[in-house]
C-alpha cells in the first residue's frame, strides 16, 4: 500500500530527472501526473480491516482533502461480500506543477531554475535547447551556473589563450574550480565557441584533452632515452637524457636505429650501439612518438613483455610506425625460458582486437590469451640480449 513517504519519494525522482523543468521550458503538459498502485484485495481487506483503516486516514490526512496544496486521491468502489460496498485509493494524482513542487518543497527552487534559464538564454540562445535536452545535467550545476558561463564568457573573449590553466584570471572563478568542472565545461564551450576556436581531435580529458581543445598549455609528456652512440651525444657527458616531447620533436637525431623498451633497467643497461638509441618507460604511451618526425626515418625495434599487454602496446606502436618490428617477442624466446614465466591474471589480460601484428605475432597473442602465460623482458639473461642484438 502506497504512503504519504513513498508519494514523497515518487514525485522527488520525477524532480530530479528534470522532466518537470523539462516540460515547462517545453511547454508540454506533463500534469496531471499519476502514481498508481496496488489496492488491497478482498482478503486483504478483511484480515488487515483495521490496518487498512489507518492507512486510509493517513493518507487523507496527507492529500488535498486535508491540505490546500497536495495530491488528489482518486476512489473505486469495491463491493465486498462481507464487508459491503468499500471506498478505497485507487490512484494519487497530482493536479497540477504547483502542487507537486509544494509537496516536495521544490517550487522556490523551481522559479529560482526558471530564473537561470531565462538570463543565461537571453545571453546564449543556444543553451536553450541543450538545457531541454539535459535538463538533470544543468540542475545539478546549477549551483555554479555563473562560474561555469564566467567561464565560457572568458574563452569566447580570448579564444585559443595559449597559457598555462593555472594563469587564467577570471572574476570570481579560481582555477581548481575549472579542474573539477572540465566535463561540464567542454559541453557549453562546444556548443558556444566557434568551430575554429576547438581542436576537434582533442576529446575526452585525458592526455590533457580540455587543454588541446581550447587551445590551452599543458604539461608535456616527458621522453626518457639513452644514446647508443657517442657520435649522437650533442655533449660528450650526455647520454641519458630526459625532455619533454617537443623539444625531442625539433631536435633531429641523426640515428640509424631506434630501441624502444618498457623496462627501465632494461634501457640503462643497453649495451652501446652504432648510429642507436633506446627510448624507455613509455608503456601504452608510445603515441606520443607519432609526433616525432625524424623517427619515420629510423629502423624502429620494440622489446615488450611476451603478454597480452605487450602485443598491444607493439600493436599501438605499428599504428604510426608500420615497419617497427618486435624485438626478442616470438615463440622461441618462450620456449626457452618457459621456466621463467609467470601467470598473467585473467583479470589483468587486454583482451582487445590487435589489428597490427603480424599472423605469427597474433597467434602468440591469442595463445598467451588461452595460457595466461607472462614473460616479463628483464627475466630474459643479458647474454641472450646481445646474442640476438647482433642480428639487428
Amino acid at each position: 500500500m502506497i504512503t504519504p513517504k513513498k508519494i514523497q519519494q515518487k514525485s522527488l525522482k520525477l524532480w530530479e530527472s528534470g522532466r518537470i523543468l523539462q516540460a515547462a521550458l517545453k511547454n508540454e503538459p506533463l500534469f496531471p501526473w499519476h502514481i498508481r498502485f496496488r489496492t488491497p484485495n478482498a482478503q486483504q481487506q478483511l484480515d488487515d480491516f483495521t490496518k487498512i483503516r489507518d492507512w486510509l486516514v493517513n493518507l487523507k490526512k496527507h492529500s488535498n482533502e486535508s491540505a490546500n496544496i497536495s495530491y488528489a486521491i482518486d476512489y473505486k468502489t469495491s463491493n465486498h461480500r462481507q464487508l459491503r460496498a468499500q471506498q478505497l485509493p485507487s490512484l494519487i494524482v497530482f493536479e497540477s506543477r504547483d502542487d507537486c513542487l509544494h509537496s516536495i518543497g521544490k517550487h522556490h527552487e523551481f522559479e529560482v531554475l526558471l530564473q537561470i534559464v531565462h538570463n543565461s538564454c537571453n545571453q546564449y540562445p543556444a543553451l536553450h535547447d541543450w538545457i531541454i535536452d539535459k535538463p538533470r545535467l544543468f540542475m545539478k550545476h546549477q549551483t555554479t551556473w555563473c562560474k561555469l558561463l564566467s567561464v565560457c564568457d572568458y574563452f569566447i573573449e580570448n579564444p585559443r589563450p595559449n597559457c598555462y590553466l593555472r594563469e587564467l584570471e577570471i572574476e570570481s572563478v579560481d582555477t581548481k574550480f575549472i579542474e573539477k568542472n572540465k566535463l561540464i565545461l567542454m559541453e557549453l564551450l562546444d556548443l558556444l565557441l566557434p568551430a575554429t576556436s576547438i581542436e576537434k581531435s582533442a576529446t575526452g580529458t585525458k592526455q590533457h584533452g580540455f587543454e588541446r581543445r581550447y587551445g590551452l598549455k599543458h604539461e608535456q609528456a616527458v621522453i626518457r632515452l639513452r644514446l647508443l652512440d657517442e657520435s649522437l651525444q650533442p655533449h660528450p657527458a650526455m647520454s641519458d637524457i630526459s625532455l619533454p616531447l617537443s623539444q625531442l620533436c625539433n631536435w633531429d637525431i641523426k640515428c640509424w636505429r631506434v630501441f624502444i623498451t618498457e623496462n627501465k633497467i632494461n634501457g640503462l643497461s643497453f649495451p652501446q650501439m652504432q648510429d642507436s638509441l633506446v627510448i624507455f618507460g613509455l608503456g601504452y604511451g608510445v603515441d606520443s612518438l607519432a609526433k616525432i618526425p625524424w623517427l619515420s626515418k629510423c629502423e624502429i625495434y620494440y622489446w615488450g613483455d611476451i603478454d597480452s599487454h605487450g602485443f598491444s602496446i607493439l600493436s599501438r606502436l605499428r599504428r604510426y610506425f608500420p615497419k617497427a618490428r618486435a624485438l626478442m617477442m616470438d615463440e622461441n624466446t618462450l620456449a626457452q625460458y618457459q621456466s621463467l614465466c609467470v601467470e598473467e591474471p585473467l583479470n589483468a589480460q587486454c583482451k582487445n582486437q590487435l589489428s597490427y601484428l603480424t599472423e605469427v605475432e597474433q597467434r602468440l597473442y591469442q595463445k598467451l590469451q588461452k595460457s595466461h602465460q607472462r614473460l616479463e623482458q628483464e627475466r630474459i639473461p643479458m647474454s641472450y640480449v646481445m646474442q640476438r642484438l647482433k642480428y639487428c
